[in-house]
């Protein structure tokens, strides 16, 4: 049966700011105005991993468009796109409703996978599976939920933080989504990068040679939220033969917001173990990217 690309999440985004304004004094005398009592000045976090840290404790949103191609040499083979909310918990992403669309499959066209993680259980509808469900039933309930994640995944701190430390400019980054940001750029080592993300591990040590260094953009906003992301990994495959690459440009938007995320009606769920056979599995990027890069020359 064909195979898809990695649904896998992971995450850690979390509540926006809440900035309440001081309402004004009450008039005491029509003689004499009481002095209005000066506005609370909006905090502003010091820095993007701990105004993160303060979307956590808000338990509040976020919109995600994040798209994700894979390739050799400067040639695209692999790319998918994922958009929808993330909704968070004290620790990070605890449910999110995600639309993941595929591209370059195996030259069978685009995909669409539906993915809503809610209460720990995760939900996936595709026509990818509608062979495989009974009348009536739209959606498969697996298993385990997979957490939310990306190949670099900035949503969270530790991640955010250690990249955050190699900064090497700053400077206006112009409007993203209508918000004004800061551009900041820089360029992290892989094996630094892979202390904070497990998942890339495997590619940090993929080949021996020169250190492997990972150029990234972050554009955050007056709040300091992230609001745009691009990273690149290249690894080096063989002599003549170009690098083999995961490139992300991720967006992010209407921050603190309070997303409805519900799972799908009962009546239209099945779960996956009564289904008689597993679902199409979608490739891990990680896996097969180190794959490549690990080849004989």
């Amino acid at each position: 049966m064909r195979r898809l690309i990695a649904l896998v999440a992971t995450a850690a985004v979390a509540p926006a700011l809440t900035l309440a304004a001081t309402p004004a004094t009450a008039r005491s005398a029509p003689a004499a105005a009481a002095k209005a009592a000066p506005a609370t000045p909006k905090p502003v976090p010091g820095s993007p991993a701990d105004a993160l840290r303060l979307q956590f404790a808000k338990k509040s949103s976020v919109r995600v468009d994040e798209y994700t191609r894979m390739g050799i040499d400067g040639e695209d083979l692999f790319a998918y796109r994922q958009t929808g909310s993330l909704r968070f918990g004290k620790s990070g992403v605890d449910a999110y409703s995600l639309k993941t669309t595929l591209k370059g499959d195996a030259g069978d066209g685009d995909t669409t996978v539906r993915t809503v993680v809610i209460d720990g259980k995760m939900y996936l509808k595709s026509a990818l599976y509608d062979e495989l469900l009974p009348a009536g039933r739209t959606w498969v309930r697996v298993a385990k939920a997979a957490p939310y994640s990306n190949s670099v995944d900035i949503l969270q701190p530790k991640t955010l933080k250690a990249l955050l430390a190699t900064t090497k400019a700053e400077s206006p980054g112009g409007k993203v989504g209508g918000a004004r940001t800061t551009l900041l750029r820089g360029s992290i080592a892989l094996s630094a990068l892979a202390r904070t993300t497990p998942s890339l591990a495997s590619l940090a040590t993929a080949r021996k040679g020169p250190k492997i260094m990972v150029p990234w953009k972050l554009w955050v906003g007056g709040d300091r939220l992230p609001r745009r992301f691009q990273t690149k990994i290249s690894l080096p495959v063989g002599p003549g033969m170009g690098d083999v690459y995961i490139a992300n440009d991720n967006r992010y938007a209407s921050w603190g917001g309070k997303a409805v995320i519900a799972a799908p009606p009962a009546d239209l769920v099945i779960d996956e173990k009564d289904l008689g056979e597993d679902l199409p599995v979608i490739p891990d990027l990680t896996t097969r990217i180190t794959g490549m890069a690990t080849r004989e020359n």
